[in-house]
Parts: structure tokens; C-alpha cells; sequence
């Protein structure tokens, strides 16, 4: 919801990073291929309850989330780069719900279901939606991106926050991972509405 203007705030001190790692030659796709990594570890911290320690890699890869996209604008779009990146993230996102899923079975495996079902059907309409977008040439506003980013409630900034809460507070998963769940399914059903509006 949010992602646009926290993007505005940090875009600078990414951007110096950025031109650093970039004069050194540091890979775009070897960044992105770090956070990967370190999203499976996450999920391996988190399913032996190691909540701080997740928290800590969890905002490592935020950064190099961060990073990679700010490295690739250095130099010439690449299509391999976009396509690894939202994989990446979509793995992500994946594995930290999974992680408390394993961490405790029986309290948070029904409620992970339910997330990651919405987690599945969200990213399918954004997906569905930025594929339709570059298809057609329909006129966009996003030049920062290496396809079309489509906006909603439960953004990135979202979705981190919730992480967040839940390594502060594991013993509140399954509640909250049933709110995000309806906040999750709240913004796939108003991207479906508005691709309506865009697409008919």
C-alpha cells in the first residue's frame, strides 16, 4: 500500500550502496542469488524456533532485495534479472511462513494453509496482471521496475511488517497469520475489480 513512498524515503542510501557495489563489479543476479540463500537459512532459523536470528536475515534479505534492484538500473535491463528477482521474492515470502509452520506443527500448520493459499492466489493476479499489461502495451507510469508493479492493500512493506510481528511475537502466529490471511484475499479480490475496470 505504502510501497511507493517508503521506496521515495530509501531510494538515496540504495542508491550510494548501490553505485559502490556497481564500480566493483558486483553482479546484480549473484545479490539476488545471496538473498535466496539466505531466505532458505531463514526458513531453516525459524523452524528451530530462532525468532531473532530470522528477523535478522529476514531484513538482510530486504536489503538485498533492495539492492539488486537499485544495482540492475546501473547497467542495461536484463530479463533474466527481472524474472529471477520476483521468484526470488516469491520464495521468500513462501519459506517464513513455512518456517513457523515447521517450528510448530500443530498450532500453526491450518493458519500457514490458509496464508499461503492467499499468499498463491494474490501473487497469481499480480503476476496475471502484469503479464496482460506488457502484452497489450497498456501505458504505465513505472519506469523503476522490470515489469509492472500493481498496487494494493498488502504490499511488500506490509508483508514485512507482518514478519516482523510474528518473530517478536511467534506465540500470536496463528492469529495474526489468519488476519493477514483476510487482508491478503482482501487485495487480490480489489486487483480483480480493478483489472476489470482496466482490461474490459
Amino acid at each position: 500500500m505504502i510501497d511507493r513512498e517508503i521506496n521515495r524515503y530509501i531510494d538515496s542510501y540504495l542508491n550510494n550502496i548501490a553505485n559502490i557495489f556497481y564500480k566493483i563489479g558486483v553482479n546484480t543476479n549473484w545479490v539476488t542469488f545471496l538473498g535466496l540463500v539466505l531466505a532458505f537459512i531463514c526458513f531453516a532459523v525459524l523452524s528451530y524456533g530462532l525468532f531473532y536470528l530470522g528477523l535478522i536475515l529476514i531484513l538482510i534479505n530486504r536489503f538485498l532485495d533492495g539492492l539488486d534492484g537499485r544495482l540492475a538500473r546501473l547497467d542495461k535491463p536484463r530479463k533474466f534479472g527481472a524474472f529471477f528477482d520476483i521468484t526470488s521474492d516469491f520464495a521468500f515470502y513462501a519459506l517464513i511462513p513455512l518456517g513457523f509452520a515447521v517450528f510448530s506443527p500443530h498450532e500453526n500448520a491450518l493458519s500457514t494453509a490458509f496464508l499461503l493459499a492467499a499468499f498463491y492466489v494474490n501473487g497469481a493476479s499480480f503476476l496475471a496482471e502484469a503479464v496482460i499489461t506488457e502484452k497489450y502495451n497498456l501505458r504505465v507510469d513505472q519506469t523503476d521496475k522490470g515489469f509492472f508493479y500493481s498496487s494494493g492493500l498488502i504490499e511488500g512493506f506490509e508483508t514485512i511488517c507482518f514478519f516482523i510481528f510474528i518473530c517478536f511475537f511467534p506465540n500470536l502466529y496463528s492469529n495474526a497469520a489468519y488476519i493477514f490471511f483476510v487482508l491478503t484475499l482482501f487485495t487480490h479480490i480489489t486487483r480483480i475489480f480493478k483489472s476489470f475496470k482496466r482490461f474490459l
